[in-house]
Parts: C-alpha cells; sequence; structure tokens
C-alpha cells in the first residue's frame, strides 16, 4: 500500500457532464480492479446519450456498507433537468427499467465510469412542479447502484494512456 499525500493541485467541485449507454451498446467493457480504470467505447453504430442538467444541480453521493459478503459501494447520482417537455419524459419512459453504464465527469477533469455489465445503474425519475410560480419545474433524475469495487476511472479508448503519477 501507500501512502495518501497533500493534492497539490486545483480542486473544483461539482460535476459538468453526464451521459449514458444501454449496457447492450457497449462493445468495450475492461475493468482493471488493480487501477480502479476502465476501459469503454460503444459498439458500432451506437454513442453515449449526453444528460442536460441544470447547472450546480447534479450530485453525487457515495457509500461503503460492510456486509456478510464483503464491502459494497453504493452511488447515487442525482440531477435536475429542466422543464416538463414531451422529448423528456420520452427518453425517461425508453430508459426506466433498463440496465446503464453511466459516464461522468467533473470540473476537475476526472471522468468515472458507474456501472458494470454485471451490476448496472438503473435510474428513476419523478416530475417536479411548485406550487408557487417560481421555482424549479422539471425532472430529478435518480440513477442508483450497488458493485462489490469502487467506481471506476475512464480510460478514454482513442486517447493516451494515463500517467498515474501526474493524475490529482
Amino acid at each position: 500500500m501507500g501512502n495518501i499525500s497533500r493534492h497539490t493541485g486545483i480542486n473544483i467541485g461539482g460535476l459538468n457532464s453526464i451521459s449514458w449507454i444501454f449496457r447492450e451498446d457497449v462493445g468495450i467493457f475492461s475493468f482493471n480492479l488493480a487501477t480502479l480504470s476502465c476501459l469503454i467505447a460503444p459498439k458500432p453504430g451506437k454513442s453515449w446519450n449526453a444528460i442536460y442538467g441544470t447547472p450546480e444541480t447534479t450530485q453525487l453521493e457515495s457509500e461503503q456498507q460492510d456486509t456478510p459478503a464483503g464491502m459494497k459501494y453504493l452511488y447515487k447520482l442525482k440531477i435536475l433537468v429542466p422543464k416538463d417537455r414531451s422529448p423528456v419524459e420520452k427518453i425517461l419512459y425508453a430508459i426506466t427499467g433498463r440496465r446503464l453504464i453511466i459516464k461522468s465527469g467533473d470540473k476537475n477533469g476526472t471522468i468515472r465510469i458507474f456501472g458494470t455489465m454485471d451490476c448496472p445503474m438503473k435510474v428513476t425519475s419523478k416530475i417536479l412542479k411548485p406550487a408557487a410560480m417560481e421555482g424549479f419545474n422539471g425532472y430529478e433524475l435518480l440513477f442508483s447502484g450497488e458493485f462489490f469495487h469502487p467506481a471506476a476511472y475512464y480510460l478514454d479508448p482513442y486517447g493516451p494512456i494515463p500517467d498515474d503519477e501526474n493524475q490529482d
């Protein structure tokens, strides 16, 4: 094992990109447990689907639970999508109950993969329409999943191999 050293770079909070793909649309999925990295790419003709969330509303929570079967990692990713509208409702109807892989980027440039081929994420949603004239009108999406290891760090199948020494 090693030391957890002091972070010397910038550390900007917040997530700024979320995308999803159906598990069956993934062509390459290679998870390295030793480095917690994941090489993932869509099948030919398939792609990641972006989700726009109201700025500063996307939240990620994780929790570790010690169970008789071993450590379990629970992840919840909440996003507020503005305005009640038909195109959003159609997409939510199509993805609810389906097995999804989520790719999330933060403002530091760190990209993580939530879900695996064996244990994908699922989404639930609800519409929010406050009684008052002011306030948020739209959808609250909640992606959730339980895994036997932490969420992976994304390796771009078409990009350079990251240098662990320079990772912040």
